[in-house]
């Protein structure tokens, strides 16, 4: 499979609430860093952290989240994914902001993980 395979895979398992599939595209070790503005942003380190600990405790603030790919560029042992996020906050508000994911692969798995995007966007929807 190639590295742009893996990650649309990944992407319509975490969508879709398959978990058997998006851990099974990732290394145990997968390093996981997330913008500081984020809710729970920050640096995340295995899948019990990621998976277990930072989204449950990120997407707790929302009635709605979704990381929505629009382009994905193959750039040799990275892919980079550009697309917005979509949703409600906890408060009603609706919001749509643009990122940019890198994503890092080694031997078929997702070893590393860095989003962009505008915080300020999001944390107007939590307020």
């Amino acid at each position: 499979m190639s590295n742009e395979e893996l990650i649309k895979q990944f992407y319509v398992a975490f969508k879709n609430h398959d978990k058997a599939t998006y851990l099974k595209l990732c290394d145990k070790n997968i390093e996981w860093q997330t913008a500081e503005g984020m809710p729970n942003g920050g640096n995340y380190i295995g899948v019990d952290e990621v998976f277990e600990n930072y989204f449950p405790s990120m997407l707790k603030n929302f009635k709605e989240f979704h990381a929505i790919p629009e382009q994905i560029l193959d750039l040799k042992e990275h892919i980079m994914v550009t697309g917005k996020y979509v949703g409600i906050s906890k408060k009603g508000k609706e919001f749509e902001v643009l990122f940019s994911h890198v994503y890092k692969i080694e031997k078929n798995k997702i070893i590393k993980f860095r989003q962009f995007t505008d915080t300020v966007i999001i944390q107007k929807a939590l307020n």
